[in-house]
């Protein structure tokens, strides 16, 4: 995996880029509202032409090499100051074939979304170095809850050094763990593994969200990753939301198939398909403080004596 390269942050009057990789938007009043909202905090909007069509219900774009083409351009595009993904659904593992020979650690910019956007995210870590942020997109920030906002602006500006305070645990662990952070949709990770893509957890901190799936498909999901090494070798785990279908049967079945892992495991962190979306630095360094109830967040890496002044 190549070093981490840092996105610039977004300058006062810069320009959004808004992208289509995945699933249509079927209200398109969203993308205007959206650039409205953009230009009352003083940015400009672009936005992809594949937004605003679709080839199929669940794929925007008039085809999958449009919705590639127009990402690449988005990062080409130097008055293109950050990107963020219009909605998730399903399509962005389409693209990959696409982007051969495509250097996107040359334009290093924030990339914002998540769920199927989580096959991306793992693409632009893994293969190009890059930091990505798994944080809201054009319907999440719509919705005008106060704290997803904030976060989603802080790392517009470059924010990546951070600290999430009481943040739970399971078991009374007191070691510290720290690790490249990666992961996003739990789905979409076990969609990786077997690809050119798949994702590299070995002493990294992983980050897993899922949405509308029964207690049974969640473990079979995490039975998968299980089977595949990929939780063993973790050197933590952070949960964020599972807004599932049964909720509190799901939350019991994590804590028993995680908690024998013998690792910090962070859950409850309010990112994923929720409000408040927290958004987080995929490719920065997480430490994991269990005594603390701290995750400490870090693009610019750290060494322990920093942590400890951290705490």
């Amino acid at each position: 995996m190549p070093g981490l390269i840092l996105p610039k942050p977004v300058p006062p009057k810069g320009t959004i880029g808004i992208v289509a990789p995945a699933g249509p938007e079927n209200d398109l009043s969203h993308l205007t509202k959206m650039a409205a909202f953009f230009q009352s905090l003083g940015f400009g909007v672009k936005i992809a032409g594949s937004c605003y069509e679709k080839c199929a219900d669940y794929l925007a774009g008039n085809s999958d090499a449009q919705r590639a083409n127009d990402v690449m351009a988005m990062f080409a595009d130097e008055g293109v100051d950050a990107i963020l993904c219009m909605r998730g659904g399903y399509g962005s593992n389409r693209l990959i074939p696409y982007f051969e020979g495509f250097d996107f650690a040359r334009h290093p910019k924030p990339f914002i979304g998540y769920s199927d956007i989580t096959y991306l995210h793992i693409y632009f870590n893994q293969q190009h170095g890059l930091l990505t942020y798994h944080g809201p997109m054009v319907r999440e920030l719509l919705k005008g809850n106060d704290l997803t906002v904030t976060s989603f602006l802080g790392a517009l500006a470059g924010k990546n050094d951070f600290i999430l305070h009481h943040i739970p645990f399971y078991g009374p662990k007191t070691k510290l763990a720290t690790g490249t952070l990666v992961g996003g949709n739990l789905t979409m990770v076990c969609t990786t593994l077997g690809t050119n893509c798949e994702i590299d957890t070995a002493g990294k901190v992983l980050f897993l969200e899922e949405v509308d799936e029964p207690p049974y498909s969640v473990d079979r999901l995490l039975s998968h990753l299980y089977n595949a090494g990929k939780l063993q070798v973790a050197a933590g785990i952070i949960l964020g939301d599972f807004n599932v279908e049964d909720r509190p049967a799901t939350c019991l079945l994590l804590r028993k198939m995680l908690e024998p892992l013998g690792i910090p495991i962070a859950h409850s962190v309010d990112s994923g398909h929720c409000q408040p979306l927290l958004t987080l630095p995929l490719g920065s360094q997480a430490c994991l403080n269990p005594s603390g109830g701290q995750i400490i967040f870090s693009g610019s890496g750290w060494n322990w004596w920093r942590i400890r002044g951290m705490i």
